[in-house]
């Protein structure tokens, strides 16, 4: 029963270490846990993550790239006439000092354009941020199925 109990607790203690996100720091912005869902080579793919600052002054995302996309642009979603519509944002998207920033579903996102492979769940790829103040942090996105999953375990090819 002992070893049953220890076996359990160590299968719970692995669980949590997974499901813990991960994030990246530069100048004062914390980026927390970027993750995309699955998306088809060819296709595009759609990122997220949170931008915490504790910088004195507003900072803005006005960039991003990754090995794995022709391109990555930055894009709002909403809602105009009844209709779900995406559009790009040329200008970034401002970092209020002292402010959280969501990048989630249905609003603003990275959209990686072009992919050069498919994005599978428990994937990792890189991909660089660009801030007009902080400057370049490069991160790393998991793929999952939703931001409620846990990120899956790192694999080797």
């Amino acid at each position: 029963m002992n070893r049953r109990i220890l076996t359990l607790a160590l299968g719970a203690a692995l669980l949590a270490g997974v499901a813990q996100a991960h994030s990246f720091a530069i100048g004062g912005l914390d980026i927390g846990h970027p993750w995309s869902r699955p998306a088809p080579q060819g296709g595009n793919g759609a990122g997220f993550l949170s931008v915490t600052s504790t910088a004195p002054a507003p900072d803005r995302l006005v960039g991003a790239s990754s090995p794995v996309a022709g391109r990555v642009e930055i894009h709002e979603s909403m809602i105009m006439d009844g209709r779900a519509m995406m559009h790009p944002r040329p200008g970034g998207l401002p970092i209020p000092a002292g402010s959280k920033v969501e990048l989630k579903p249905g609003g603003w996102h990275l959209m990686f354009i072009g992919l050069k492979r498919p994005l599978a769940i428990g994937d990792r790829f890189p991909a660089t941020l660009t801030f007009q103040k902080a400057g370049k942090v490069q991160v790393e996105f998991v793929v999952q199925a939703s931001a409620g999953a846990a990120p899956m375990p790192e694999h080797k090819h």
